[in-house]
Protein backbone atom coordinates (compact mmCIF):
# COMPACT_ATOMS: atom_id res chain seq x y z
CA UNK A 1 0.00 0.00 0.00
CA UNK A 2 1.72 2.85 -0.98
CA UNK A 3 0.52 5.49 2.22
CA UNK A 4 1.94 9.41 1.73
CA UNK A 5 1.64 11.14 4.82
CA UNK A 6 -1.12 9.98 7.07
CA UNK A 7 -2.13 13.38 8.28
CA UNK A 8 -3.84 13.47 11.29
CA UNK A 9 -4.58 15.82 14.02
CA UNK A 10 -4.23 18.84 11.13
CA UNK A 11 -2.80 22.35 12.63
CA UNK A 12 -2.39 25.42 10.83
CA UNK A 13 0.24 28.26 11.17
CA UNK A 14 -2.87 30.36 12.64
CA UNK A 15 -3.30 28.00 15.21
CA UNK A 16 0.05 27.70 16.36
CA UNK A 17 0.42 29.84 19.43
CA UNK A 18 -2.64 27.34 20.96
CA UNK A 19 -0.32 24.28 20.68
CA UNK A 20 1.79 24.73 24.00
CA UNK A 21 -0.88 24.30 26.53
CA UNK A 22 -2.05 21.22 24.62
CA UNK A 23 1.61 20.31 23.94
CA UNK A 24 2.26 20.06 27.88
CA UNK A 25 -1.46 18.95 29.01
CA UNK A 26 -0.64 15.58 26.71
CA UNK A 27 2.87 15.61 26.67
CA UNK A 28 3.63 12.24 28.16
CA UNK A 29 5.93 11.06 25.66
CA UNK A 30 5.23 7.49 26.83
CA UNK A 31 1.80 7.72 25.85
CA UNK A 32 2.29 9.28 22.66
CA UNK A 33 4.69 6.55 21.85
CA UNK A 34 2.11 3.77 22.69
CA UNK A 35 -0.71 5.22 20.33
CA UNK A 36 1.97 4.71 17.32
CA UNK A 37 0.89 1.95 14.92
CA UNK A 38 2.86 -0.90 15.33
CA UNK A 39 5.07 -0.58 12.48
CA UNK A 40 5.66 2.81 13.20
CA UNK A 41 6.88 1.67 16.70
CA UNK A 42 10.50 2.88 17.47
CA UNK A 43 11.15 0.07 19.90
CA UNK A 44 9.98 -2.68 17.15
CA UNK A 45 10.68 -1.10 13.61
CA UNK A 46 13.53 -3.51 12.35
CA UNK A 47 14.49 -5.54 9.88
CA UNK A 48 17.00 -8.43 9.76
CA UNK A 49 19.54 -6.28 7.94
CA UNK A 50 19.17 -2.21 8.75
CA UNK A 51 17.19 -0.55 11.30
CA UNK A 52 14.10 1.05 10.14
CA UNK A 53 13.14 4.64 12.08
CA UNK A 54 10.16 6.34 12.63
CA UNK A 55 11.43 7.96 15.54
CA UNK A 56 14.94 8.56 17.26
CA UNK A 57 15.01 7.49 20.73
CA UNK A 58 16.83 10.05 23.12
CA UNK A 59 16.14 11.95 26.60
CA UNK A 60 17.04 15.41 24.34
CA UNK A 61 14.43 17.99 23.32
CA UNK A 62 14.62 17.78 19.66
CA UNK A 63 13.06 16.98 16.62
CA UNK A 64 14.67 16.56 13.21
CA UNK A 65 13.52 18.41 10.02
CA UNK A 66 13.64 16.23 6.61
CA UNK A 67 13.30 17.74 3.36
CA UNK A 68 12.47 15.06 0.45
CA UNK A 69 12.37 14.78 -3.55
CA UNK A 70 13.80 18.03 -4.94
CA UNK A 71 11.37 19.17 -7.14
CA UNK A 72 11.36 22.62 -6.57
CA UNK A 73 14.36 24.78 -4.95
CA UNK A 74 12.39 28.11 -3.01
CA UNK A 75 14.75 30.78 -2.26
CA UNK A 76 12.10 31.83 0.75
CA UNK A 77 13.14 28.57 2.17
CA UNK A 78 16.99 28.52 1.24
CA UNK A 79 16.63 32.27 3.43
CA UNK A 80 14.96 31.13 6.48
CA UNK A 81 17.47 28.11 7.10
CA UNK A 82 20.23 29.76 6.98
CA UNK A 83 18.90 32.80 8.56
CA UNK A 84 18.43 30.03 11.67
CA UNK A 85 20.76 27.88 10.90
CA UNK A 86 18.18 24.88 10.61
CA UNK A 87 19.64 21.36 10.60
CA UNK A 88 18.17 19.98 7.22
CA UNK A 89 18.44 16.08 6.40
CA UNK A 90 17.59 16.06 2.15
CA UNK A 91 16.58 13.13 1.16
CA UNK A 92 17.47 13.88 -2.74
CA UNK A 93 15.66 12.10 -5.75
CA UNK A 94 18.56 11.98 -7.86
CA UNK A 95 16.80 12.53 -10.81
CA UNK A 96 15.62 15.96 -9.37
CA UNK A 97 20.10 16.89 -9.03
CA UNK A 98 20.52 19.00 -11.87
CA UNK A 99 23.74 20.92 -12.22
CA UNK A 100 22.24 24.27 -11.70
CA UNK A 101 20.62 22.56 -8.82
CA UNK A 102 23.52 21.05 -7.04
CA UNK A 103 24.72 24.77 -4.92
CA UNK A 104 21.14 24.97 -3.56
CA UNK A 105 20.94 22.03 -2.10
CA UNK A 106 24.02 22.07 -0.73
CA UNK A 107 23.58 25.42 1.57
CA UNK A 108 20.00 24.47 2.40
CA UNK A 109 21.50 21.11 4.05
CA UNK A 110 24.61 22.65 5.60
CA UNK A 111 23.95 22.39 8.81
CA UNK A 112 22.44 18.60 7.91
CA UNK A 113 23.34 16.01 5.57
CA UNK A 114 22.62 15.09 2.41
CA UNK A 115 20.52 11.85 1.91
CA UNK A 116 19.06 8.63 -0.50
CA UNK A 117 15.74 9.13 -1.54
CA UNK A 118 16.28 6.86 -5.14
CA UNK A 119 16.71 7.05 -8.74
CA UNK A 120 12.97 8.05 -10.13
CA UNK A 121 10.95 8.31 -6.84
CA UNK A 122 9.73 4.49 -7.77
CA UNK A 123 8.13 2.45 -5.00
CA UNK A 124 10.19 0.20 -2.91
CA UNK A 125 7.30 -2.38 -2.01
CA UNK A 126 8.66 -4.98 -4.15
CA UNK A 127 10.79 -8.38 -3.89
CA UNK A 128 12.35 -7.52 -7.14
CA UNK A 129 15.92 -7.09 -6.04
CA UNK A 130 17.41 -5.68 -9.27
CA UNK A 131 14.56 -2.71 -9.15
CA UNK A 132 15.60 -2.03 -5.79
CA UNK A 133 19.43 -1.71 -6.13
CA UNK A 134 18.65 0.36 -9.69
CA UNK A 135 17.19 2.82 -7.64
CA UNK A 136 19.67 3.22 -4.69
CA UNK A 137 23.06 1.81 -5.52
CA UNK A 138 23.97 4.69 -8.07
CA UNK A 139 22.58 7.35 -5.96
CA UNK A 140 25.68 6.12 -3.68
CA UNK A 141 28.03 7.16 -6.32
CA UNK A 142 26.39 9.87 -7.92
CA UNK A 143 26.06 11.90 -4.42
CA UNK A 144 29.72 10.73 -3.42
CA UNK A 145 30.48 12.33 -6.58
CA UNK A 146 28.56 15.15 -6.63
CA UNK A 147 28.75 16.36 -3.16
CA UNK A 148 31.34 14.58 -1.67
CA UNK A 149 29.78 12.51 0.71
CA UNK A 150 27.91 8.96 0.62
CA UNK A 151 25.31 8.91 2.29
CA UNK A 152 24.24 6.30 4.50
CA UNK A 153 20.41 7.32 5.70
CA UNK A 154 17.93 6.78 3.07
CA UNK A 155 13.84 6.95 2.74
CA UNK A 156 11.73 4.83 1.03
CA UNK A 157 9.37 6.71 -1.68
CA UNK A 158 5.83 7.17 -0.61
CA UNK A 159 6.96 5.25 2.79
CA UNK A 160 6.31 2.56 0.54
CA UNK A 161 7.94 -1.22 1.68
CA UNK A 162 10.35 0.24 4.95
CA UNK A 163 10.40 -3.63 6.15
CA UNK A 164 11.08 -5.64 3.02
CA UNK A 165 13.46 -8.23 3.59
CA UNK A 166 14.40 -7.80 -0.24
CA UNK A 167 14.80 -3.67 0.26
CA UNK A 168 16.87 -4.32 3.86
CA UNK A 169 19.40 -6.72 2.23
CA UNK A 170 19.95 -4.52 -1.01
CA UNK A 171 20.31 -1.30 1.08
CA UNK A 172 22.48 -2.95 3.57
CA UNK A 173 24.60 -3.75 0.49
CA UNK A 174 24.48 -0.87 -0.50
CA UNK A 175 25.80 0.83 2.46
CA UNK A 176 22.98 2.08 3.81
CA UNK A 177 22.65 2.04 7.39
CA UNK A 178 19.39 2.86 8.73
CA UNK A 179 16.19 3.29 6.86
CA UNK A 180 14.21 6.69 8.03
CA UNK A 181 10.56 7.52 7.91
CA UNK A 182 8.39 9.42 10.10
CA UNK A 183 5.74 10.17 12.59
CA UNK A 184 4.90 13.88 11.64
CA UNK A 185 4.61 15.90 8.48
CA UNK A 186 4.14 19.38 7.28
CA UNK A 187 2.16 20.05 3.98
CA UNK A 188 0.91 23.03 1.99
CA UNK A 189 1.10 25.00 6.15
CA UNK A 190 -0.71 21.78 7.56
CA UNK A 191 1.24 20.28 10.25
CA UNK A 192 0.30 16.31 11.70
CA UNK A 193 0.75 13.68 13.25
CA UNK A 194 0.48 9.69 13.17
CA UNK A 195 -1.76 9.77 15.75
CA UNK A 196 -2.71 12.96 16.21
CA UNK A 197 -1.01 13.77 19.47
CA UNK A 198 1.69 16.43 19.87
CA UNK A 199 5.63 16.27 18.78
CA UNK A 200 7.56 13.91 21.13
CA UNK A 201 11.65 13.89 21.85
CA UNK A 202 12.90 12.34 18.76
CA UNK A 203 9.90 13.08 16.30
CA UNK A 204 11.25 13.49 12.41
CA UNK A 205 9.29 15.60 10.57
CA UNK A 206 8.68 15.37 6.93
CA UNK A 207 8.62 18.10 4.74
CA UNK A 208 8.69 18.21 0.86
CA UNK A 209 10.92 20.85 -1.76
CA UNK A 210 7.73 22.28 -3.18
CA UNK A 211 6.35 26.15 -3.48
CA UNK A 212 5.31 25.67 0.08
CA UNK A 213 8.39 25.13 1.82
CA UNK A 214 9.45 28.38 3.45
CA UNK A 215 5.72 28.38 4.93
CA UNK A 216 6.07 24.66 6.30
CA UNK A 217 9.70 25.28 7.56
CA UNK A 218 8.14 27.85 9.69
CA UNK A 219 5.20 25.95 10.63
CA UNK A 220 7.62 23.01 11.77
CA UNK A 221 9.60 25.18 13.67
CA UNK A 222 7.03 26.64 15.86
CA UNK A 223 5.54 23.87 16.16
CA UNK A 224 7.96 22.31 17.62
CA UNK A 225 9.44 25.41 19.52
CA UNK A 226 5.66 25.40 21.11
CA UNK A 227 6.17 22.38 22.46
CA UNK A 228 9.88 22.89 23.96
CA UNK A 229 11.67 21.21 21.63
CA UNK A 230 14.24 22.63 18.34
CA UNK A 231 15.29 21.10 15.08
CA UNK A 232 18.71 19.12 15.37
CA UNK A 233 20.93 17.60 13.10
CA UNK A 234 19.62 13.65 12.25
CA UNK A 235 22.81 12.36 11.68
CA UNK A 236 23.96 13.05 14.88
CA UNK A 237 21.48 10.96 16.32
CA UNK A 238 22.18 8.21 14.10
CA UNK A 239 24.82 5.64 13.74
CA UNK A 240 26.56 6.20 10.62
CA UNK A 241 28.75 3.23 9.33
CA UNK A 242 32.43 2.68 10.03
CA UNK A 243 34.74 4.10 7.98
Amino acid sequence: MKNRWLLTGVVTLATIATLAPAAQAGSSAKSTQTALPSAANPSSARSDAVPVTYRVKTKDPVVFITIDDGIVTSQAALDYVRKHKIPITSFLTSSQVTDSRVRYFERISRWGSIQNHTTTHASLDTSNATLIKNQICPVQVDYRRTFGTKPWMMRPPYGAGPRGATLAAVAARCKITDIVMWDAVVENGRFGTWNGGPLVKGSIILLHYTGTLATDLKVAVSVARAQGLRPADLADYLTPPEK
